[in-house]
């Protein structure tokens, strides 16, 4: 093992490749934190780095990041935003049920994804939701660590942010069309110049259309519209919106993996292990029904102003609305017949006695239905810009931020009654799999929820000197959550909003912090240390059913409408330096710690049994429920940017996370901790990324541009309990592109070179195959 982790190191250090910076034109919407600039692929030079919304260099900023160009997108094809995740070390996305994205970061999956430095608020219920194209994509912005001292709860991992173009007042024509395997087409159209006056705009449509590679049948559309420019000297306007109408096939996977161990009836003999998948099942077949669908149509827009007293002294304040609409049915569950007599051919051993198992057919035997209506309004107010006291510059920035999110969640979970129709309950051949009919849908229950936060925070970049920089920053935030149920009027997505006193509610609030200092012994070298905290709020409602447990393993009495838990908290510990050598060397590095406490653990089931002091069994006809986990995580990240000659570029980065469930804290119900150092899921240990450009700048082939990249995704943990797993994998991509003289690029690309089967998701223990070898082609046009 130890082997193959120096392996990879090595890798990273002998500088195969490189990690891409941004040359992004400004932005209004950059991220609060970071506007990370692009360094464009064929170039070598690395513009600065706006951090804190202030005029400082990367250097000086004690926080490691990482950013994604919309270069490398173009090059590659990329308009997923968990392809582009494979060249963010330590960032794992994964898409479930055909369309939901779920993001880890340093093993963590309490994080969130902003666009233009607002949150997607969806992430703050369950982090699983699908994602918009990438069409109209600057770059892409990760902030490593936790960011609740700048962006509020449940950042604890990191923050992705995606920035999109910006208006501009250089006359621009974009245009795009791709055609690859499984019948896929893009189509992309984008425009930008002046608008009128000191207007700019910048435009984006974009359609794609395919078959899929397991028939998914998937459509997006979706188009982006920026307008922005200087009012005056110090007055300036930014206003951004954007809509997505995307189609999904929904993905339910494979036949199920055993589940235990499984024998031929006729020899006696074991036939498959438990954790198997049955041979020769078809990679391509699909056993959903013909109903199933997934639609997620919503929009967005953003506004922000801002005015420039002086040098010194600046004031912004960005608005933002999000309407979002997600509507799914799924077959989901596959379940394999079974009988107590031996009907079948095979078998397993349950309570020892035989349970026999047919593996020819399965029965599609849990449809589920659903949507999530939400809006969110967010407003930021921001004061920045510089105080000298003495020698020392103070670089600031304080602000107050307020966010409103309603989700309205229905479902339809009674079969037979929300869910009828003859393909209820059908079974279908595994070799063979056909749709046995259609089924029809309704909903019996909808869940009102509402959410209201309110943070008030500074920041403060001091520079004592040109070797010494301090951080220091602090945020205090407000949270309020509410929920009440209502009834779907005749099974549709319509009801009469509860009252007021129908809503439980749970309020809390915490205090964040991050504190960091920087040296730099000589101009191209920067040291730096910091130390922060966050915070995710505990969104459990007292119930008359549960006893309660406190994170020194006492029992209290919890209240309705009451703070039952206490939010989960934590703190990371980073080490860090970022060097640059005449712009054709950069390499950054970093160490982390991160450690999670107050994790809410069902300790004793209702009806379940404990051992009392006095070495009792005791039946509890209750549930017993206790803030007594930890979690920690561990690793570091290296990245290079290596420029030996003009026309090349390599890039690598390279993350090691180490996280896993700890001690629980002592209590009396606990007598067996199983989970203690097992770890955690979704979280690979090693990920890397290598990436290689070419382009030829004279002779006759100037314009062909030749790239290639190389990807790793460790094991993934799918179970802890019982340590299932998705394999590790290497993936390797080559392209090449040629540039015409009259602005038309001739671009193609093969995917996964050398065919390597995978899996990168699952619906339980029903696996969903990754794509194979794949190609595409595209023409495109700038002016």
């Amino acid at each position: 093992m130890n082997k193959k982790y120096n392996c990879l190191l090595l890798a990273v250090l002998a500088g195969n490749s490189y990690l891409v910076h941004s040359q992004n034109k400004y932005t209004n919407f950059s991220d609060t934190v970071f506007h990370i600039k692009e360094v464009v692929v064929s170039s070598n030079t690395k513009k600065q780095i706006k951090a804190f919304n202030l005029d400082v260099p990367a250097k000086y900023v004690p926080i490691s990041t990482n950013a994604i160009p919309s270069k490398l997108l173009e090059q590659k094809g990329i308009q997923d935003i968990q392809e582009a995740a494979k060249y963010l070390p330590g960032v794992r996305i994964q898409t479930s049920y055909g369309g939901f994205q779920q993001m880890s970061i340093r093993g963590f999956n309490s994080s969130v994804i902003m666009m233009d430095g607002i949150r997607d608020e969806r992430s703050s219920i369950d982090n699983s939701y699908p994602f918009p194209d990438l069409s109209f994509v600057e770059s892409i912005e990760l902030l490593k660590g936790p960011a609740s001292v700048l962006y509020g709860q449940s950042i604890v991992g990191g923050v992705v942010n995606v920035v999109r173009k910006s208006p501009e007042a250089k006359r621009s024509v974009d245009a795009r069309l791709s055609y690859g395997s499984w019948n896929k087409k893009v189509a992309t159209m984008g425009m930008g110049g002046k608008l009128t006056g000191p207007i700019n705009y910048r435009g984006v449509v974009n359609f794609s259309d395919a078959d899929g590679w397991r028939n998914t049948q998937n459509k997006r559309f979706s188009g982006y519209l920026a307008l922005g420019g200087n009012l005056s000297e110090k007055d300036a306007i930014d206003v951004r919106g954007g809509f997505n109408r995307d189609f999904y096939g929904t993905e339910i996977g494979l036949p199920p993996n055993m589940s235990k161990d499984v024998y031929d009836a006729n020899t006696e003999q074991l036939y498959l292990k438990s954790g198997e998948m049955q041979p020769g099942l078809d990679r391509k077949a699909r056993y959903n029904n013909e109903s199933d669908f997934l639609k997620n149509n919503g929009w967005n827009i953003m506004a922000q102003y801002s005015h420039q007293f002086n040098d010194n002294l600046k004031l912004s304040d960005k608005l933002a609305y999000t309407n979002d609409d997600i509507n799914y049915f799924g077959t989901e569950e596959l379940s394999y017949l079974e009988s107590d007599d031996a009907i079948y051919k095979h078998y397993y051993m349950q309570n020892n006695k035989k349970r026999y198992i047919c593996l020819d057919t399965v029965q599609l035997t849990f449809p589920l239905r659903f949507s999530h209506m939400a809006e969110t309004l967010n407003n930021q107010l921001e004061l920045s810009g510089k105080l000298h006291t003495g020698n020392v510059v103070h670089n600031y920035v304080g602000g107050y931020a307020a966010v409103a999110f309603w989700r309205n969640s229905f479902s339809g979970y009674n079969l037979g009654v929300d869910v009828q129709g003859p393909g209820l309950y059908s079974k279908v051949a595994v070799n063979d799999p056909h749709s046995m009919g259609y089924m029809t849908t309704s909903f019996s229950k909808v869940t009102v929820m509402r959410t209201y936060t309110h943070g008030l925070y500074l920041q403060d970049l001091v520079e004592f000197s040109d070797k010494l920089k301090v951080l220091l920053a602090g945020r205090y935030d407000f949270f309020n959550y509410q929920r009440a149920s209502a009834v779907p009027k005749n099974g549709i997505r319509e009801f009469d909003t509860p009252d007021d006193d129908a809503f439980d509610k749970v309020k809390t609030s915490a205090f964040t912090y991050r504190a960091g200092v920087v040296y730099l012994p000589i101009p191209d070298l920067s040291l730096y240390a910091s130390v922060g905290s966050f915070f995710k709020p505990n969104r459990t409602f007292y119930s008359a059913d549960n006893i309660y447990v406190d994170k020194n393993g006492n029992v209290y009495d919890a209240e309705k409408n009451g703070e039952v838990f206490k939010p989960e908290k934590g703190y990371q510990i980073e080490l860090g330096s970022k060097y640059n050598l005449n712009e054709k060397l950069q390499v950054s590095a970093n160490w982390y710690y991160i450690r999670k406490y107050n994790i809410v653990k069902t300790l004793v089931a209702k009806g379940g049994t404990y051992t009392d002091s006095n070495g009792n069994e005791v039946k509890s006809d209750k549930a017993i429920v206790g803030q007594v986990g930890t979690m920690d995580s561990k690793g570091f990240d290296v990245d290079i940017t290596y420029t030996p000659v003009n026309g090349l570029d390599l890039i690598a980065g390279y993350g090691y996370t180490d996280a896993r469930t700890r001690k629980l804290a002592d209590n009396m119900y606990l007598s067996s901790e199983s989970l203690v150092n097992k770890r955690s899921t979704y979280a690979p240990e090693n990920t890397f990324y290598g990436y290689a450009n070419y382009t030829f700048l004279k002779g006759f082939l100037t314009g062909l541009n030749f790239h290639a990249s190389l990807t790793y995704m460790d094991k993934v943990v799918r179970n802890q309990t019982t340590g299932l797993a998705f394999p590790s994998y290497w993936l390797t991509d080559i392209g090449a592109a040629y540039k015409l003289h009259n602005g038309i690029t001739i671009l193609g690309n093969i995917n996964n070179l050398f065919n390597k089967r995978y899996y990168n998701q699952s619906l339980g223990s029903q696996m969903v195959p990754s794509m194979p070898r794949n190609f595409e082609v595209s023409v495109s046009y700038k002016l």
